[in-house]
């Protein structure tokens, strides 16, 4: 489960809180939070160890590797879980047609919310434990069944979305990688993504497209850089 996705109530939180000072863990007794009766704190101990934030070693408690990591999300002045920004990869494929010899663009259409119907480039996010070259590798050959010989990165990316309400939906760290030397068959479609080579005119002309879809005419990596965006969220 995704430490963000977890809910916890506020004594649970706030023996998370406790146990964030402690480096050697915490007895029950040093834990007891004001207001809470044992028989209600074991409770809430036991609802921590299931979900898997906290053990149980030598009559202590102590926080887990997954406990830690959610942790670091708390504010400890207002117990509120931050969000943070999303880490993610795009994957930027270019070829030669054989027979027209005018250069094309890897892109899909999503095939599932948000953005349904939208056309960019591959996309996926980054797992933990991942690097991102070991990200932009796995999700070219999950997604489109192409493995590339090298993969460069070639620009830091944040994508920041918000309502007209002013409300943000989306903030996504991308890592763009141009992929070279391309090897494998395409998978065209799948249940939620169809995959397609198309020229600059063609996709521009025919699809619709990300408000932040770049395509241009290089069939080199780009210089490394680093970009931002902010804008109203399109079609989420």
């Amino acid at each position: 489960m995704n430490n963000i996705n977890i809910k916890v109530h506020r004594y649970q939180k706030a023996i998370l809180l406790k146990l964030v000072t402690s480096s050697g863990g915490m007895r029950f007794n040093q834990l007891l939070v004001k207001g809470l009766e044992s028989e209600h704190m074991n409770y809430h101990l036991k609802q921590l160890m299931a979900l898997g934030l906290v053990k149980k070693e030598d009559n202590k408690y102590k926080l887990t590797d997954s406990g830690k990591d959610y942790t670091n999300l708390i504010d400890s002045e207002i117990e509120m879980i931050e969000k943070q920004p999303k880490t993610s990869v795009i994957v930027r494929a270019v070829r030669r047609n054989s027979e027209t010899g005018e250069l094309e663009h890897l892109v899909c259409r999503r095939l599932r919310q948000p953005y349904f119907g939208k056309v960019g480039r591959i996309t996926g996010k980054v797992r933990f434990g991942e690097t991102f070259e070991e990200a932009a590798a796995r999700e070219l050959v999950e997604e489109t069944g192409l493995e590339a010989g090298k993969l460069t990165l070639e620009e830091i990316y944040r994508k920041m979305r918000k309502r007209e309400d002013g409300v943000f939906v989306q903030d996504v760290i991308f890592y763009i990688f141009f992929a070279s030397e391309l090897q494998g068959e395409l998978i065209k479609k799948t249940d939620t993504q169809e995959n397609l080579w198309g020229t600059k005119e063609s996709i521009l002309k025919n699809c619709d497209i990300y408000d932040d879809l770049v395509l241009d005419d290089l069939a080199d990596p780009k210089k490394l850089k680093f970009t931002c965006s902010v804008d109203f969220a399109d079609g989420f």
